[in-house]
């Protein structure tokens, strides 16, 4: 005797990524930390206390991102995550896994198909009406870190919640581009 049952579609692991660094250049750079939130906004963070930590970061970073299906980014196609793969590579860490999950880049997304004057996160939070917090910007990361390292507490939070705050904003423009997104690419939502 058969039953028949109704195939529920799984709906794939999605997360949005965001990294500091001190340069934006791999070569020069380090990896300050890196920052997961998943669609109902939980905050995952990994940081390196200090540049003789990053490889132990970067691993914890490479092992969560692929346990995704789909990660999203802000310009992550152009720094994230080639920036991610050099670091990578320099610590002989498997790099390979960055490219487990499909990757997709919002902010290219929003280029292609808002018609803005400028696609800066800022600049797209503003225009969609999400806030974003200024006091820190990613041009401030480095010179935070130099503190952080020194033992400044408030240095690393500063930091850490930059990075929160920034994914904040992407998880909230990918929910309001969401309609858009699943007719362009419904391959990536269920």
């Amino acid at each position: 005797m058969s039953r028949d049952r109704k195939l529920d579609k799984v709906k794939p692991r999605i997360c949005f990524m965001d990294l500091e660094s001190t340069a934006l250049e791999a070569d020069v750079g380090y990896l300050v930390g890196g920052g997961f939130m998943d669609e109902s906004g939980k905050f995952k963070w990994f940081y390196s206390e200090n540049p003789s930590r990053e490889k132990e970061a970067l691993s914890s970073i490479i092992e969560y991102m692929s346990r995704h299906h789909i990660v999203f980014t802000w310009n992550g196609s152009k720094f994230d995550i080639p920036f991610l793969t050099a670091r990578a590579v320099k610590h002989n860490l498997r790099a390979e896994l960055i490219y487990k999950p499909t990757h997709f880049d919002l902010a290219e997304f929003i280029r292609n198909h808002l018609r803005l004057s400028l696609t800066n996160l800022y600049h797209v939070a503003r225009f969609l009406n999400i806030v974003k917090d200024i006091n820190v910007e990613g041009i401030d990361v480095p010179s935070l870190y130099l503190k952080a390292v020194k033992n400044d507490r408030n240095a690393a939070v500063k930091i850490k919640k930059h990075c929160k705050d920034d994914l904040e904003v992407l998880r909230n423009v990918y929910l309001k581009i969401l309609p858009i997104l699943r007719e362009v690419k419904p391959e990536l939502t269920l």
